[in-house]
């Protein structure tokens, strides 16, 4: 801006914040007013050239902007909120989040926001039990297998981009421990599409269902110790459905159906359903009893694993 700026109330607003910091003003109203500065001068700055291109109209552009300075007021508590919280000099909600998790594995997955939030719908959906030899509690034992599964499905800028997101839901929620994550992210007006879109990406890369049914269950193999804990397919099962379970309410009806692909892309409840029936598919054989070949009925896997326990 030249020194012949019609407008120096603007330039008085921004230059006058260290002076205000001075005499004792809050920070977050000094932010809010130096915000507020920014914008009208922004609006004056190109007001000009977007009528003169015919792209938008100066009473139209005029107008858009009323509206927004109408509902400033608004945004007062969020400026408050996070300069409160850097006064008082709280540490990211983001890295409080605390998860049971095996001995050993926390440090590691510091940085990893995808696993934790997946990790917080199986603890909020399967029910957890002990080993009685081990002693080793599941879901919990199989995180750092859940954790290579998920980065292994992606490549290192798709991941960081998804875990960009996670991190900014447990931002946003402030929740501290995996409990609190969901009811709070129900309760956003955005989240739930943010939340629900990492989702659909996971379960999107299980196209080819029983291939990568495969490489989950060798993931797992690899990851947890086959001394402390085996990793069956009914547990592959509770895992599947706690992850994508509550994707499969919202494709039941055509209208949920039409909300997916408009939000996440053309064809992709399409692809969630073929997924489905593939895994509902295998799930149902696997229930059905096993004739021998000397015409002994055996009882399902699941049976069986389920008398083991």
């Amino acid at each position: 801006m030249s020194d012949h700026d019609p407008h120096p109330t603007r330039l008085r607003a921004l230059s006058e914040a260290p002076a205000a910091a001075e005499l004792g003003v809050p920070s977050f109203v000094q932010h809010h007013g130096i915000a507020r500065a920014l914008v009208q001068t922004f609006q004056e700055a190109i007001g000009a050239q977007i009528a003169t291109r015919g792209a938008l109209s100066q009473e139209e552009f005029t107008r858009a902007f009323d509206l927004m300075m109408e509902n400033w007021p608004r945004t007062l508590p969020l400026f408050a909120r996070t300069c409160r919280g850097c006064q008082d000099g709280r540490t990211d909600p983001a890295d409080t989040v605390t998860l049971e998790l095996p001995p050993g594995t926390e440090e590691g997955r510091r940085r990893d926001f995808v696993t934790r939030l997946m990790y917080s719908t199986v603890t909020q959906r399967v029910p957890e039990f002990a080993d009685p030899v081990t002693g080793n509690s599941f879901p919990r034992v199989i995180v750092p297998g859940l954790q290579a599964n998920l980065t292994a499905l992606f490549y290192d800028k798709e991941w960081e981009a998804m875990n960009a997101d996670a991190r900014s839901i447990f931002q946003l929620t402030r929740a501290e421990r995996e409990e609190e994550v969901w009811p709070r992210v129900a309760r956003h007006p955005t989240l739930p599409v943010l939340s629900h879109a990492l989702f659909v990406r996971v379960m999107l890369r299980f196209k080819q269902f029983h291939f990568q049914r495969q490489s989950f269950m060798r993931r797992m193999a690899g990851a947890v110790d086959p001394r402390s804990f085996r990793f069956a397919d009914d547990h592959f099962d509770q895992i599947f459905e706690a992850l994508f379970g509550h994707l499969r309410e919202e494709i039941r009806t055509e209208l949920g159906r039409a909300r997916m692909d408009v939000r996440y892309g053309d064809e992709t409840s399409g692809h969630l359903l073929r997924i489905f029936d593939a895994f509902d598919t295998l799930r149902k054989q696997r229930a059905l009893p096993v004739r021998s070949v000397g015409g002994a009925i055996k009882p399902p896997a699941t049976t069986a694993m389920a008398r083991r326990r």
